[in-house]
């Protein structure tokens, strides 16, 4: 999946067809409700029902939404899926599965719909801490995690800080640095490939400049050094 990914290839899923977003996408939403989205279609049963047992149920998240109050959670959750999938993805009638690009699917294809999307855009699970409701549709969905994620004020202060990189900057560093990607054409790339060329760049870097230490004396047992074509970090 991963060097499809990297290939730019889209995947298949039971006649479903996922497409990487590219940059040029993700800004034509925007980077926040980009992200907004990412997180929805990440979400797991324990983020939401932070008290509960699932040792003997075994059934989706969107199962246990559609047993509560929580259609305008079902709404933004489906309207994340249709987003990613670029094809609307809405409730059959009688709520019992659903409707994707006209055909009908089990409530169960969303997970591995998740893993997919999650891998194409580079989700971080520890970025489940730092779920920042933009609209007052997902407030209830934000106070149940924050029950469970008591770390999400130290994270969002450190993401605030004015140290912090933008994505603007971090395009920027690449385009600045990397062969062959310029400001004409890094918005063509999709997210996986953005990452993975900018964290390769970084990896370069490090390796240079310890290399650089070392030269001038620094002490080799203060110093990590991994050569950046392993791939280790």
């Amino acid at each position: 999946m991963k060097l499809k990914t990297l290939a730019n290839q889209s995947i298949v899923l039971d006649g479903l067809t996922i497409k990487p977003k590219t940059l040029n996408e993700i800004i034509d939403l925007g980077y926040d409700q980009f992200n907004q989205r990412l997180r929805l279609v990440s979400l797991q049963k324990e983020d939401i029902f932070v008290d509960v047992d699932f040792s003997e149920f075994d059934y989706p998240l969107i199962f246990f939404l559609l047993q509560t109050d929580g259609s305008d959670l079902v709404v933004e959750y489906l309207t994340s899926f249709s987003y990613f999938l670029g094809m609307n993805v809405s409730l059959s009638q009688g709520q019992s599965s659903l409707i994707i690009a006209d055909n009908e699917y089990s409530f169960e294809i969303l997970d591995s719909l998740s893993t997919i999307i999650k891998t194409q855009n580079c989700y971080a699970s520890e970025s489940d801490d730092d779920f920042n409701p933009l609209n007052d549709r997902v407030k209830a969905l934000r106070e149940k995690m924050l029950a469970r994620k008591n770390k999400l004020r130290k994270l969002k202060q450190d993401q605030e800080s004015d140290g912090a990189l933008s994505l603007q900057d971090l395009i920027s560093i690449l385009c600045s640095n990397a062969n062959g990607i310029s400001i004409f054409n890094v918005f063509e790339l999709n997210f996986f490939q953005f990452n993975d060329q900018f964290n390769r760049m970084r990896m370069i870097d490090e390796y240079e400049v310890n290399i650089q230490a070392l030269l001038h004396g620094a002490d080799s047992k203060n110093i990590k050094l991994t050569h950046w074509i392993s791939g280790v970090r």
